[in-house]
């Protein structure tokens, strides 16, 4: 996001390079579809931050840079000469962004963690899947992109402020804080009301109906979230009786009447196909979608208009299609078509070019293995 933004982004590896490179699948050039969806817009180095030599260099770089991000447990930055102390007393103005599993305070501060174990212990899990069913994680790996997102505003945030203060700051996000936040109204109906949350399938505990149902050749998901949605669905459904029923006339209604109103539902969707049913909900400006694969979601002209699959030149030559930015500017390229850099793509050239180090320099600090 940065890097479409405009930023010059180097992105700074150990010398194995970054666990997300071995994750697959693997496109036809045995990259990681992982890494590559992550990393647009970048140059890398690789550098092994155990060595003197290597700090040094990260070092030359920090004092031109305006941010650092890392994702290092305390004790492990602390070890690699990039924690928090001791980067705020070296480079006074440096914008510091340390993303955490739990975040900076209590017990497990310290402790590693992914974002299903996020999902698990924010109580996500607990109100995800089928009523009968144990939790299950969210199919996109939401927290860790909203983290990401979080910490772009953080990065943001803390440049406004370096720029009225004269300082930097810390940025301090993690996946706990990310998957609380995203507890949103569910954690207030506890908080507030007493109301625990539970699963309810593709359905939503406190809103009926609206979910998905299978129809004769695949799944729609539809529902109305008001009374008038509500009346509109009867009609368009000719139920005439639930339309007249006073004991359904609102939401609360319906909740309390949840198990009849969707088997009612699921019955008659169940006798046509997908195409009828969007076409007489649409006409009577019920909200309505097929449940789409993702195939067929990336391939959808309103997908395609938008203009969210890009595809990109790699330095070999071959092409590389990947997702933009989900916002942009109207008076402003917001894309950086850099493709995902190779491990150590860009050591060189950037020690050279940001650096000033000579050919010679660069040749022995390879010998050393400081820099891949």
């Amino acid at each position: 996001m940065l890097a479409d933004m405009g930023a010059d982004v180097i992105k700074v590896e150990a010398p194995a390079g970054d666990e997300n490179r071995k994750w697959g699948p693997f496109n036809q050039d045995r990259e990681s579809c992982n890494y590559l969806s992550v990393n647009r817009g970048k140059r890398g180095i690789a550098l092994d931050l155990k060595s003197e030599q290597a700090r040094g260099i990260l070092y030359a770089l920090i004092a031109k840079a305006d941010v650092l991000i890392s994702s290092f447990l305390p004790a492990t930055a602390d070890a690699l000469g990039v924690g928090d102390a001791c980067l705020r007393e070296r480079f006074p103005r440096l914008v510091i962004v340390n993303i955490s599993a739990f975040g900076h305070r209590g017990a497990l501060a310290g402790s590693p963690g992914y974002d299903t174990l996020a999902q698990a212990f924010s109580g996500i899990m607990s109100i995800t899947g089928e009523a009968d069913g144990m939790g299950v994680r969210a199919g996109v790996s939401f927290v860790d992109m909203a983290t990401g997102v979080y910490a772009y505003s953080g990065v943001l945030t803390a440049l406004e402020h370096r720029r009225k203060t004269g300082h930097g700051t810390v940025v301090r996000v993690s996946l706990l804080e990310t998957a609380i936040s995203m507890l949103g109204y569910h954690a207030v109906g506890w908080l507030e009301a007493g109301a625990l949350p539970f699963k309810q399938g593709s359905g939503i505990w406190h809103l009926v109906p609206y979910q998905s149902f299978k129809c004769q050749d695949g799944e729609i998901l539809t529902g109305a979230l008001n009374d008038h949605t509500w009346t509109n669905l009867c009609t368009a459904l000719s139920l005439h009786d639930f339309a007249q029923s006073a004991a359904l006339r609102s939401n609360e209604g319906r909740v309390q009447n949840r198990q009849q109103i969707v088997q009612a539902l699921q019955d008659l969707f169940l006798t046509r196909p997908v195409d009828h049913w969007v076409a007489v909900l649409e006409q009577h400006r019920v909200p309505v979608t097929v449940v789409n694969t993702i195939d067929k979601s990336l391939a959808h002209p309103q997908v395609v208009d938008n203009e969210m699959v890009i595809e990109l030149q790699k330095a070999g030559g071959t092409r590389v299609r990947l997702l933009r930015t989900p916002f942009s500017l109207d008076d402003a390229h917001c894309r950086s078509d850099v493709a995902p850099p190779a491990l150590g793509q860009h050591s060189e050239a950037i020690l050279r070019d940001e650096l000033g180090l000579a050919s010679a320099d660069i040749e022995a600090l390879k010998k050393q293995g400081a820099v891949k």
